[in-house]
């Protein structure tokens, strides 16, 4: 058997220390200090992403309950509502009989359960406040009526007066 000097069981002590040390620092320290400087690179990056995603998820809460609601109120029309015969009354009250150069309606199924009724009327010789009068009552009635386009011209025969196009949408439940 063989028998070590001191400084050869020094040297044996030191060696080992050694080898524990680039041991623990290779499969240990090394790996952790890497996946702090990772972590410190991508935690803004995931955070950033997490901001987009709360504000995404906050827009589609609104759109959801604009939703709700609006299916609320489609759901709420009576029945037997048809937008024409409003129209047709509106234009009555606000005195636009003979200014209706044409009117024409037409529905369209969006969905299985929801169709679009449009309304496109053609009125001529009318004032400004005839017009806005007229677009405030269809606004203003109780119905889920809005008005989606409005074309706006000159009359050519009197420059003070106005003709204009007007497409009413009105949204309908289907009920089977």
């Amino acid at each position: 058997m063989m028998r070590l000097t001191r400084r050869e069981k020094l040297l044996v002590v030191v060696l080992v220390t050694f080898a524990v040390a680039w041991w623990l620092f290779a499969f240990a320290v090394r790996p952790a200090i890497d996946r702090v400087e990772t972590l410190t690179r991508v935690i803004p990056e995931r955070q950033s992403e997490l901001e987009t995603l709360r504000a995404k998820a906050g827009e589609y809460v609104a759109l959801r309950d604009g939703f709700e609601m609006l299916h609320t109120k489609i759901a709420s029309q009576e029945k037997t509502f048809e937008l024409l015969p409003l129209l047709e009354s509106l234009i009555k009250e606000c005195g636009l009989v003979k200014k209706v150069a044409a009117m024409k309606q037409q529905v369209s199924q969006l969905e299985p359960h929801y169709c679009e009724t449009i309304v496109e009327i053609e009125l001529q010789n009318l004032t400004l406040s005839q017009l806005v009068n007229f677009l405030w009552q269809v606004e203003s009635s109780k119905v889920l009526a809005r008005t989606k386009s409005l074309y706006i011209k000159k009359n050519p025969a009197n420059t003070d007066l106005l003709d204009s196009l007007i497409e009413v949408h009105n949204l309908k439940l289907v009920r089977n």
